[in-house]
């Protein structure tokens, strides 16, 4: 679930590291400095805080948190939330080709990263570019450094200057589905429909799904079915119960239906799994 890029790239020294993470659970995330540097932290799910200078910053889906060079911040009690998120680090504009904009550009720039509020809300726009460069940092073309050049501009551009994003989901909505995932997670046998999780959300179905699968990557059904075998490969892994009694335990009808829907996402079956250690 965690990716990180932190080798030098021809022709854009500007980039120091980029990464995203997904954690399941809190993880340490102690005091850390930047120097010559800013970081720029992107949550494209759930949501999670962040301490500096005896200040605490809530952010959560949409939200970019940023440091700039030299200030030292970790997460909220030195831990990072459960939450899918993107970060980057970029050094300060001081050379004189940074980023290869003009001078007029450069100064630009500067000063907007100065006067930058501390949290910028810029919905889930920065979601597409963040993959494209994911994919440009892996590839090995001979346009690679104009890839990610340019990819860098597109997301500070989109620091710097946010417009309005159409997919921004409603606050209420947002803590509804941090609710439903967390009943999810733990109660993984729960097996609602669609249609009751958007009467409980008091949104229609399509825009439910469709909110719902932007928030999170998969569809209210898949994620629900996701989680569960999750559960089952943990079980599986950890525990010495039967296949049958994992599989009633986590509201399969049977073990061999259990056994068919463990495949398709596996690849294997339970009892493979369970050999495979």
């Amino acid at each position: 679930m965690r990716w990180v890029y932190d080798q030098e790239v021809p022709s854009v020294p500007e980039l120091v590291m980029v990464g995203s993470d997904d954690p399941r659970k809190a993880l340490p995330l102690k005091d850390h400095i930047h120097p010559g540097s800013y970081e720029f932290v992107f949550v494209e799910r759930g949501k999670a805080s962040w301490e500096m200078d005896g200040a605490l910053y809530e952010t959560r889906s949409g939200d970019v948190f940023h440091t700039r060079p030299g200030e030292i911040h970790r997460g909220a009690f030195h831990v990072i939330e459960p939450c899918k998120f993107w970060w980057i680090i970029l050094r300060a504009p001081e050379r004189e080709d940074w980023l290869r904009l003009s001078p007029g550009e450069q100064t630009v720039a500067r000063t907007a990263l100065h006067a930058l509020p501390r949290i910028i809300h810029t919905g889930l726009l920065p979601v597409e570019p963040f993959k494209q460069l994911q994919r440009s940092l892996q590839e090995k073309s001979e346009f690679r450094s104009m890839a990610v050049r340019q990819t860098l501009v597109q997301l500070l551009l989109l620091f710097l200057h946010p417009v309005p994003d159409e997919r921004v989901i409603a606050e209420d909505l947002l803590r509804y589905f941090d609710r439903m995932i967390a009943r999810i997670e733990r109660e993984p046998s729960w097996r609602p429909t669609v249609q009751d999780l958007a009467g409980d959300a008091r949104v229609s179905v399509s825009h439910f799904h469709r909110t719902f699968q932007s928030y999170t990557g998969f569809s209210p059904m898949s994620y629900l079915e996701r989680t569960r075998i999750k559960e089952a490969c943990r079980r599986l892994k950890e525990e010495a119960q039967s296949v049958t009694r994992i599989s009633h335990e986590l509201g399969y009808p049977s073990s061999q239906h259990f056994a068919t829907v463990f495949k398709r996402h596996t690849f294997a079956t339970p009892t493979e799994w369970r050999n495979r250690g």
